[in-house]
């Protein structure tokens, strides 16, 4: 699908994409309620420079009605869905296996006057999933897990949309591999080898591989982009569920 030069610059810039009406102050405060990881607090202050995040909650925003119902596997602090809920979406749901992560997202969406149903769950085998729903935005968790199948999760959620129904999502490309240390956890470059964890990043994929993939299990690539100059480079898929 061509992509219009405006549409591809607009990717890649950071206008539009901060969260509204959080203190710095006010972050400190509920992080420190929460005890959510400090990685949280980076990712809700920069997150206009988190391309893949945002691009992904930009591709729903556009393609969706604000009656639509969203739900994010993988939520976090949930600071994707309060965006979303910034944007005029009421019908907000996520889960993350972090509960400290998951009591930051509900004391930002009381904060932020912003309707969120957030619960705690193994996200790629969850207990409880929403069904007919509109939407689904999955960014920056499955490539950390171990053992983790693009396919397989596909298989899970596709069940969980209506016919049309879109899911967006993010993918580390397989030039990674070709980094040096990639294989190493990103923060421990600078150890010894020997105290060196494994990366983080566990799953990597190629565009051709993703199509193949999103086809084999019931979705159509709408869109896709590369940013290819961030490390690691990752990929902005919008899929659609087809019968």
């Amino acid at each position: 699908m061509a992509v219009p030069i405006l549409a591809y610059f607009l990717d890649r810039l950071p206008f539009g994409n901060t969260l509204k009406g959080i203190s710095q102050a006010g972050l400190n405060e509920l992080m420190l309620q929460s005890e959510a990881s400090e990685w949280h607090k980076y990712a809700i202050s920069n997150r206009k420079w988190r391309r893949h995040a945002c691009t992904a909650c930009r591709w729903l925003k556009n393609v969706l009605p604000e009656d639509a119902s969203i739900h994010e596997p993988g939520c976090g602090s949930a600071a994707n869905l309060l965006w979303l809920g910034q944007q005029g979406f009421r019908r907000l749901s996520g889960s993350d296996i972090s509960v400290n992560a998951l009591k930051l997202g509900q004391s930002l969406a009381s904060l932020l006057s912003i309707p969120l149903d957030v619960w705690h769950d193994d996200c790629l085998n969850p207990a409880r999933l929403p069904g007919e729903l509109d939407g689904i935005l999955s960014v920056n968790w499955l490539y950390h897990v171990p053992g983790a199948s693009l396919g397989d999760f596909l298989a899970r959620y596709r069940r969980a949309l209506k016919t049309g129904g879109y899911l967006a999502c993010d993918m580390v490309t397989r030039r990674y591999d070709h980094s040096p240390g990639n294989k190493w956890h990103t923060w421990d470059k600078a150890l010894p080898e020997e105290e060196r964890r494994p990366s983080e990043y566990t799953l990597r994929l190629d565009e051709e591989e993703v199509r193949c993939l999103s086809c084999r299990n019931g979705f159509a690539v709408v869109r896709s982009t590369c940013f290819t100059l961030c490390r690691p480079q990752r990929a902005v898929y919008l899929l659609r569920r087809v019968d």
